[in-house]
């Protein structure tokens, strides 16, 4: 059997109610128009808000032929923006709470889930 629009839309609605409990902003860099002294693009950071399922024990066998997996610290998955490689995850909240948690990854990897969103792996910023 064929999922019909309305199934597709309830079962995507219904993930999102169930396992999409933490928050966190995807980052990401637009570019002004303006160039540097080394032509170099000038870019200004957007924060789009997300609800997302977040962990930082990824499934590294899932990840083996997409990424480096010695490099995959985290896995975040979400419904919303189409993100690229390179973009920025910073975490915000875990398991429905308002604590605030103050950690940034960068998105080395991307599957699309089509109906279900986006998974990202994620490496861990060091500035």
């Amino acid at each position: 059997m064929l999922m019909n629009g309305r199934l597709s839309a309830q079962l995507q609605r219904n993930t999102a109610n169930l396992l999409y409990s933490d928050k966190g902003y995807l980052v990401i860099d637009i570019p002004t128009g303006l160039y540097d002294d080394y032509n170099q693009p000038i870019t200004t950071e957007s924060e789009i808000y997300v609800e997302c399922a977040f962990t930082d024990k990824p499934a590294s066998e899932q990840w083996k032929a997409y990424v480096d997996v010695e490099e995959l610290a985290a896995e975040v998955r979400f419904n919303g923006p189409v993100p690229s490689k390179g973009d920025r995850f910073k975490l915000y909240g875990r398991f429905g709470g308002d604590t605030t948690i103050n950690e940034t990854y960068e998105i080395f990897g991307i599957r699309n889930r089509d109906k279900f969103g986006y998974s990202c792996a994620l490496k861990l910023v060091v500035v």
